[in-house]
């Protein structure tokens, strides 16, 4: 039985080293990278990695009414460039993105042939995920304190995912982040997001498979050869991903700059 697959390192580069030195990341077949992305840690690298931004990104940017929205998008967005640049050996400016349908942004071919990513981010915090060959989803969510979240699930979770969630008083809120997390990174590898069909994926804990590990079924049929997990972050942020990869090796890298 396999409990503990889940690796975390900090992960100190310089901006010359995230710019400059592609290909310089190894992602082994099987395998998981998950950064993440604190908010207060990228966003003084706004200004030395907007030029790796396209043009329609740099209008996109300038759309935001908020700096402080501004500057994030700029940084997760250059970061996202650059990591994927060193994936595949190419500088990170020289790639060009497109929208799925359901709104996921995937790389346009040849470059995103084999190289499978996802990207989630909420108030504070981002998460980027890579892997070769497979459908991968990831989800952050920021845990909000004193929030009423009866019924806020109701078009989403599936009845049994609402027992469970009945169950969970007086922790709701909790089990409602967790469990929405788990579903929207579901969603998200599956490429229909919350526009498929919510109410019909269930997902759950399974103590055969370890704490943190989760199962997912649709319409009853357990989805099988995937690994699914819950992410480790900090108390006040709940994350989940979910891939189609049979008991993948999953890095949790926590992503900063020098000061």
């Amino acid at each position: 039985m396999r409990r503990d697959f889940a690796t975390i390192r900090n992960a100190k580069r310089t901006e010359s080293l995230l710019l400059c030195d592609p290909g310089r990341l190894s992602l082994p077949e099987n395998a998981v990278h998950v950064w993440v992305l604190n908010d207060a840690l990228i966003e003084h690298a706004c200004a030395a990695l907007a030029h790796t931004l396209s043009a329609d990104e740099l209008q996109r940017a300038c759309a935001y009414k908020r700096e402080k929205d501004r500057v994030r998008f700029i940084a997760r967005r250059s970061i996202l460039r650059s990591l994927i640049g060193r994936y595949l050996n190419c500088r990170g400016e020289s790639l060009r993105f497109r929208v799925a349908p359901f709104g996921k942004l995937a790389l346009q071919q040849p470059d995103g042939a084999r190289l499978a990513f996802n990207v989630s981010q909420t108030d504070g915090t981002a998460l980027l995920a890579f892997a070769w060959d497979c459908h991968v989803g990831v989800d952050v969510e920021r845990l909000i304190g004193g929030m009423d979240v009866k019924g806020i699930g109701r078009d989403v979770f599936s009845s049994i995912e609402e027992a469970a969630l009945d169950a969970a008083r007086p922790d709701l809120a909790t089990a409602f982040f967790s469990t929405w997390s788990r579903k929207e990174s579901l969603l998200k590898a599956l490429g229909t997001g919350l526009s498929g069909e919510p109410k019909s994926y269930t997902t759950g804990n399974d103590s055969q498979l370890g704490v943190g590990r989760w199962t997912a079924s649709y319409k009853g049929a357990a989805i099988t050869g995937w690994t699914c997990l819950d992410l480790v972050l900090s108390p006040e942020f709940r994350g989940s991903l979910a891939v189609s990869l049979d008991c993948a090796r999953v890095s949790l890298n926590l992503f900063s700059l020098p000061t």
